[in-house]
């Protein structure tokens, strides 16, 4: 059982420039991002974003950015399937519509109610806004109520330190980390591990701002 929380909606926001241009239906809206579902048409820009050289070193356990292939295989494979059973979003900028980002509950174990998250903001001149730090609120409000998740756990890289601070700014606490070897850069990588739990968001009851610093987290 899940609960929802805040005061985002689920009617279409006004001015949303998403309604009505190809975008995916709606499923939850913020002040800055809305959660949509993905279609077709939004596979061109999830591959120009996991194509580049600073995302992926912020979120691929390689640190290298996917072939055209691989990345189109990701988003045919697991992204839309995973977005038409309501465990992966479209993140579109309130207002214009455009196309930002992705996020995704993915690996759940729904004998104890928990979830992996993901999410990457794709749009590198939309970093730095809060969008990121509003979209993972957003995400676990569905995590709660419509997923009916009691725990939503995440693995970010040390060096994404912008993410580490929006996850906490959420009420994510870090539970343990380790490293990994990158054979192709030989390097290690050090990994947190970090949860939250049903209950714990840091603005149930009020909204605290935002600040700026919002980087991919992906997964």
């Amino acid at each position: 059982m899940g609960h929802d929380m805040g005061d985002e909606t689920r009617v279409e926001p006004v001015g949303d420039a998403g309604a009505g241009t190809g975008a995916g239906e709606l499923v939850r809206a913020g002040e800055r991002v809305t959660l949509r579902r993905h279609v077709p048409a939004n596979r061109e820009a999830f591959q120009r974003w996991y194509a580049d050289d600073e995302i992926a070193r912020l979120l691929r356990h390689d640190l290298a950015p996917l072939t055209e292939r691989q990345s189109r295989g990701y988003f045919d494979t697991l992204i839309l399937p995973l977005s038409a059973r309501g465990m992966c979003w479209a993140l579109h900028e309130t207002g214009s519509g455009q196309l930002v980002g992705s996020a995704a509950i993915t690996d759940v174990i729904w004998t104890t109610g928990s979830g992996l998250y993901r999410i990457v903001i794709g749009e590198k001149d939309r970093w730095g806004k809060g969008y990121g730090t509003e979209a993972t609120r957003l995400v676990l409000r569905e995590a709660w109520s419509s997923l009916g998740l009691r725990q939503v756990r995440l693995e970010v890289f040390g060096h994404n330190e912008r993410a580490i601070a929006s996850y906490r700014r959420v009420g994510f606490r870090q539970v343990g980390a380790h490293q990994e070897w990158v054979t192709r850069q030989r390097v290690h990588i050090d990994v947190r591990e970090m949860v939250i739990d049903l209950g714990s968001d840091s603005d149930i009851g009020h909204r605290q701002p935002d600040a700026p610093g919002d980087a991919p987290a992906d997964r």
